[in-house]
């Protein structure tokens, strides 16, 4: 899966932000969870998958592309 742009990022944040702030019923634990896990999704989501220049990947020196994992 391609990484999401950083628009795509900074939308994602901003609805994680949005989601629980105008509800005040809303347990204050539960949504920092909530937000936490959000944001943990959102980034993980513009890391993984990006294509990137690594150092030092190949024998003697040089760079290489590489792409971010989760594994």
């Amino acid at each position: 899966m391609a990484a999401i742009t950083e628009p795509q990022l900074s939308a994602r944040i901003k609805a994680a932000l949005d989601a629980k702030s105008d509800d005040p019923s809303v347990n204050t634990v539960d949504a920092r969870q909530h937000l936490a896990d959000e944001l943990a999704s959102a980034i993980n989501d513009f890391v993984v998958g990006r294509t990137t220049q690594v150092t030092g990947v190949q024998v003697g020196s040089g760079t290489a592309p590489g792409i971010i994992q989760n594994v």
